[in-house]
């Protein structure tokens, strides 16, 4: 059986590389979710909320994060019922597009 060391994922974060393969990791599917964002004619907002960012936290030195600020990100992307006509709008599920 497999054991593994104390500490052994923060001595494989601070390898020389690891740090800049996890960002471009990041920005290879923030690019995805802002290009696949673009075929929606209402996502401006949306598709510029989409950043790459570094981790809060001394022990997330190494982490990587897509952050999506714009406050309808969650009803854009998954859908939602429209407040006007109580029907339902279909997200556009951008944020899977990214994990592909």
């Amino acid at each position: 059986m497999a054991r593994l060391r104390n500490g052994l994922g923060r001595y494989i974060a601070s390898l020389p590389g690891v740090n800049e393969a996890v960002r471009n990791e990041a920005e290879r599917r923030a690019y995805k979710i802002r290009s696949a964002a673009a075929n929606h004619h209402n996502t401006g907002e949306f598709q510029r909320s989409i950043k790459v960012i570094k981790a809060p936290g001394s022990h997330r030195r190494q982490d990587w994060l897509i952050n999506i600020t714009d406050p309808n990100a969650i009803s854009i992307n998954w859908g939602h019922i429209d407040s006007k006509t109580g029907r339902p709008v279909r997200g556009i599920h951008v944020i899977e597009k990214g994990l592909e």
